[in-house]
């Protein structure tokens, strides 16, 4: 299967059933009481890390997702099936993007790990929920709401302890074969690793004997100038280097390995400032290739870098030895650079404003707006604070539903805040397309 490790996609979740308006019928009973059900809720498209998917090719050739809607409620209180969720399994690594906003909206790095990036819409209530003793026989019933849409991008970003960077033919495949259970293919031209490939490298005792205790160890393609403007394969790559928790500059000591360094840092903070702060040596390779003493001079150059070096052949096995043991050594604690190192995701909005419009809030601490067209005609335009959300959610039933819209929003603090603005007895309150009469019950006592 061919690698990919970027991937545009559509999601749609289901749409939240409607409630029920309904009136118990049975024989001998003229009148029945309400007994409307609530609609269910709409399915939601959710990202699952699976071990054992390797790439996003599995994904091409369906790019839209789209969860089934929630059944709407029935009569005799019964309420409306929920949409089953869509589930999207993706190699472990992958991080989501909001096209349109830019921000993460799932980070998966850890097998099973799910996250919802489209949240199916709310069942909406049946009538049978709006009984109160001064209403008996409610006519409306709440509407389900819309679920999420959204285009998204999804990157895969290698999870690898330790990345090889390195310009091509440094030796870096040779030398992940040589220290882990990976076969790359390997030739003597540029680009023979088109992706990233991982091996497993364990430390061993002075015997040879394997202990409890390894490292995931990452072939990035090779870099070459200009990578992080998206020059050759670079920039298609560059982003798995960030997952690592340290990096190994692979340099061949026959051509200009300070050079060759210089520019491989500045291609890495030209794509990603912060790479350039994490733990680093370097591995001098192809030194059977040249006698010690330019070895050692190379090395005495490299100094200004401020980075441990070490000798090594991928080919006749010099110095390997002490390279793994210089990994084990200087591997930052995994937790401790997840917890330094994880990426901030976009809150999740529909569930916020979901839970935010249920509460008690004063208008004026949840960003509402309230602008006045003036003289001749006073209207009051309400903008936020999710009033508009509830107008939509009983657009079907708005003429049966006023008096009880009414009554929340003077709980929730509308009328007072009005009130505060300047509104008067008989001014028109404006929210979406619904228009109604203010009323001040305190004028007149």
């Amino acid at each position: 299967m061919a690698f990919r490790d970027v991937l545009n996609i559509e999601v749609a979740a289901g749409n939240g059933g409607d409630g029920s308006m309904s009136f118990h019928r049975a024989k001998y009973m003229e009148k029945g009481g309400p007994d409307g059900g609530h609609g269910g809720k709409g399915g939601s498209i959710v990202l699952r890390a699976t071990q054992g998917v390797e790439s996003l090719e599995r994904l091409v050739g369906r790019r839209k997702f789209k969860a089934p809607n929630g059944a709407y409620g029935e009569g005799r209180l019964r309420q409306g099936s929920d949409g089953e969720d869509i589930f999207i399994d993706v190699p472990v690594g992958t991080t989501a993007f909001d096209e349109d906003s830019g921000r993460v909206i799932a980070d998966l790095v850890r097998v099973g790990e799910e996250r919802v990036i489209a949240r199916g819409g709310s069942g909406g209530r049946g009538n049978s929920t709006f009984t109160s003793s001064t209403r008996q026989a409610p006519r409306f019933a709440e509407l389900g709401t819309a679920g999420q849409k959204r285009r998204v991008r999804l990157e895969l970003r290698l999870i690898a302890d330790v990345g090889l960077v390195g310009y091509p033919n440094a030796g870096k495949s040779s030398l992940l074969a040589a220290l882990s259970r990976a076969n790359p293919a390997i030739a003597d031209y540029p680009f023979t690793t088109l992706s990233p490939i991982l091996g497993v490298v364990d430390r061993l005792d002075e015997a040879g004997t394997p202990l409890d205790e390894r490292f995931t160890l990452a072939d990035i393609p090779g870099i070459i100038e200009g990578a992080s403007e998206g020059k050759g394969l670079g920039l298609e790559f560059l982003r798995h280097i960030s997952r690592t928790r340290l990096l190994v500059y692979v340099l061949d000591v026959t051509r200009n390995p300070v050079e060759e360094l210089r520019q491989l840092q500045a291609e890495l903070y030209a794509y990603d400032p912060s790479l350039l702060e994490q733990v680093a040596l370097v591995a001098l390779n192809k030194v059977e290739l040249t006698d010690e003493d330019l070895a050692v001079m190379v090395e005495d150059e490299l100094v200004q870098f401020g980075l441990p070096v070490v000798h090594v052949s991928a080919k006749e096995g010099q110095g390997q030895a002490q390279l793994r043991e210089a990994i084990f050594q200087m591997l930052p604690d995994r937790e401790l650079w997840a917890q330094t190192h994880a990426l901030e995701i976009e809150p999740d909005t529909v569930r916020e404003e979901a839970l935010r419009i249920e509460f008690r809030i004063d208008p004026a601490a949840r960003g509402v707006g309230i602008v006045s067209t003036g003289q001749p005609e006073r209207v009051w335009t309400i903008h936020g604070g999710g009033f508009e959300e509830r107008i939509v959610r009983f657009s079907r039933y708005l003429e049966e539903a006023s008096e009880y819209l009414g009554s929340v929003f003077k709980r929730q603090g509308l009328y007072n805040a009005l009130k505060r603005a300047g509104a008067r007895e008989g001014d028109t309150v404006e929210i979406g397309t619904h228009r109604f009469e203010y009323f001040d019950e305190d004028e007149g006592k």
